[in-house]
């Protein structure tokens, strides 16, 4: 039977599951489209001042790789792993290395912008992005000291594979919209918005929806 306490601790795991599924986004679109697009399709982020950048999947395309591999299993690690180690520790590796990277670019890079050429999206987040990361910093804290003192197991329902399905089935479609339109034409903007959506939504196929609380 879940507490209050329990409850809580929940409520802020399934809030962070979400924040963490949005944040995916800058990982899974390059993914998606350098291996859909090919050369066609440029991307590059900076690090801590390190500009990271290729076309298609050549170039520094193993830091994409690294984040997707990160993202994906920080993700699945809310609930379904057991050794909660593993979980503090790609939480802290997730967001240490997000916060650390906004403050750097805020403070003594040329500020946090966001680029999407393909819907002709520019912008300067530079005034909220601090606000937000210790926000962010706050709760990762917070999750991590609250669920330290909890012992619980979750099982796999049909919600779980119901959404699975529906995030990855649109996979191929979006290869094929990618691979054979123009860039940045209506297809590669499709693709996109598909993207977007399965990272908006992504949360659904890791959070548990049947949780048993041990002693």
């Amino acid at each position: 039977m879940e507490t209050k306490k329990t409850q809580s601790l929940f409520r802020k795991l399934n809030l962070l599951l979400i924040l963490t599924s949005f944040t995916f986004a800058t990982s899974w679109l390059p993914f998606i489209r350098g291996i859909s697009d090919g050369e066609s399709y440029q991307w590059g982020t900076t690090f801590l001042g390190k500009l990271f950048y290729g076309s298609g999947t050549g170039g520094d395309f193993y830091y994409v790789l690294l984040n997707v591999a990160i993202g994906l299993g920080l993700m699945y690690s809310f609930y379904w792993v057991r050794r909660r180690n593993l979980f503090y520790l790609l939480l802290i590796i997730w967001y240490g290395s997000m916060i650390t990277n906004s403050f750097y670019e805020v403070f003594i890079g040329e500020g946090y912008m966001f680029h999407g050429d393909t819907l002709n999206v520019h912008l300067d987040l530079s005034f909220i992005i601090i606000p937000f990361m210790i926000f962010l910093g706050a709760l990762v804290v917070k999750v991590i000291l609250e669920d330290r003192k909890h012992s619980f197991v979750t099982e796999g329902t049909k919600k779980n594979k119901f959404w699975a399905t529906v995030l990855l089935v649109p996979i191929p479609g979006q290869v094929i919209l990618f691979y054979m339109g123009e860039p940045h034409g209506i297809t590669d903007k499709i693709g996109v918005v598909i993207a977007l959506l399965q990272v908006a939504l992504a949360w659904t196929a890791f959070k548990s929806y049947k949780i048993i609380e041990q002693d």
